[in-house]
């Protein structure tokens, strides 16, 4: 399957399609988020639409599928996800979570395919991601699967004087800021509330957890650093360096895949650029 306007996403796919796609040793990479808050700017599909259309992307340059999105993740933490105690963040607890991605990954080994990618964007499902695929291999080792459990770049210094002209806050308070509005200012646009907008930041930022939950680590939105200097030619650029570490990845660990030509994308980026701040 190299032609660009065959079918890439698995939910889009007939089951003959599907078939088609396993016997070929296409990879399948499986965008894994959550249902979590993100401010008042930014709907609770936050963490599953993103890494859903950097898969989609990176499908248009690459011969790979996109799988069936898990929207589901673990407990969010106030010091990275805002915390459980807000509404609408419907979280999973540890064991769940895994039994689900051990399940799936076994459905997706019945389906014929023996090359799989767990894409991960929810920083609180770190280290849970890698147990169902150890005890899934474990079952099947002619089966392999890739774990990126961190889907960001390497933030370079050029590349944070780029998204960040202000100052770097860190990863871990990125949480509904600049690299989360960016990316939905240039793939869901609509999905943006720009009225609603508003810097925030946490009284209290340690390197550990509190419980019970301390709402002093969170913020009263729920947003942990400022999205001001969000844009939508930030999120063209932080969804080309992904794409590419991803695309660098699977060349790596899946040798012998047909790379297709990167699309023609100068209209859409120009369209979506005008949507940024």
């Amino acid at each position: 399957m190299t032609n660009p306007s065959s079918p890439r996403l698995f939910r889009d796919m007939t089951w003959s399609e599907i078939a088609d796609a396993a016997r070929a040793d296409m990879p399948i990479v499986v965008p894994i988020g959550s249902t979590e808050q993100h401010g008042h700017h930014l709907p609770v599909c936050t963490d599953w639409v993103i890494p859903e259309r950097i898969l989609e992307t990176a499908s248009r340059r690459s011969d790979l599928i996109v799988g069936p999105f898990v929207p589901f993740g673990y407990r969010s933490r106030p010091g990275s996800g805002g915390g459980q105690h807000f509404p609408g963040t419907v979280s999973l607890r540890a064991t769940t979570f895994i039994n689900l991605l051990e399940d799936i990954l076994s459905e997706l080994w019945r389906c014929g395919f023996r090359n799989i990618v767990l894409y991960n964007w929810h920083y609180e499902n770190s280290g849970f991601v890698y147990e169902p695929a150890y005890l899934v291999a474990e079952q099947h080792p002619e089966l392999k699967i890739v774990v990126i459990e961190d889907a960001n770049p390497d933030f370079t210094e050029d590349r944070q004087r780029i998204i960040w002209p202000d100052g770097f806050p860190g990863l871990a308070l990125e949480h509904a800021a600049v690299i989360e509005t960016s990316l939905l200012m240039y793939h869901q646009p609509s999905a943006v509330r720009h009225d609603r907008m508003a810097p925030d930041a946490p009284e209290r930022v340690v390197g550990h957890d509190v419980l019970p939950i301390d709402t002093r680590l969170s913020t009263a939105s729920g947003v942990l650093a400022s999205p001001m200097a969000a844009s939508a030619e930030k999120g063209r650029l932080l969804t080309e360096w992904m794409v590419d570490r991803l695309i660098g990845i699977l060349d790596e660990e899946f040798a012998g895949r047909t790379a297709l030509s990167a699309p023609d994308t100068s209209s859409v980026s120009a369209r979506a650029t005008g949507v940024g701040r």
